[in-house]
């Protein structure tokens, strides 16, 4: 295995060793004060080859938490932000010892907080940043994508929430059917049964 290239030339001599021949110490204290690693999911995806294509990522970045990035030299990934859930309050593996192999092989040698990602072209955390972007960087792609979503209407459609709940008796994320029903049932609008 040939030596690990320097970051900075203050930096001292690389360390030859791979990821997992680090103890969980050296881990521990690389990753002190940081768990970025351990707080989302990146997965690299095929590259939007149509309008359909883009009609999805465009949908999946709608939702929070979903993002969408390029790298060079045409790289694309989705990235999800979502804490590991063995991921401890204090920051710390809860499994560590058992934790994937995935995590096992990271270096936190190369982590995003000593290195940059490898050239990010694009980031997208909203739709309204990829149609800019698709209009600014790829014209006919946008063209293609605004002729396949010509039937969208000229506006967004207003919702008045509250009186769809009040009409359908939909429960939000969050709230109990319970909890839902009797503060229904003290404004009238429906009955516990």
């Amino acid at each position: 295995m040939p030596p690990r290239p320097r970051k900075h030339p203050r930096d001292p001599a690389p360390d030859p060793r791979a990821a997992r021949e680090l103890s969980p110490d050296e881990n521990a204290a690389l990753c002190d004060g940081c768990v970025r690693c351990c707080s989302y999911v990146t997965i690299e995806v095929q590259a939007p080859r149509g309008p359909r294509d883009y009609d999805q990522w465009l949908w999946a970045v709608m939702h929070r938490g979903v993002s969408l990035y390029v790298e060079r030299p045409e790289r694309w990934f989705v990235a999800f932000d979502t804490p590991c859930g063995n991921l401890t309050g204090e920051g710390r593996c809860g499994i560590h010892g058992r934790h994937p192999v995935l995590c096992r092989e990271y270096d936190p040698r190369d982590c995003e907080r000593r290195l940059p990602l490898e050239e990010p072209r694009a980031w997208f955390h909203t739709a309204d940043e990829l149609e800019r972007w698709l209009a600014r960087e790829r014209p006919a792609h946008y063209r293609a994508l605004m002729r396949y979503r010509r039937d969208q209407p000229a506006a967004p459609p207003r919702a008045d929430v509250a009186a769809d709940r009040r009409r359908s008796g939909l429960v939000t994320i969050g709230e109990s059917l319970a909890a839902a029903t009797s503060s229904r049932t003290r404004n009238g609008t429906m009955r516990a049964r």
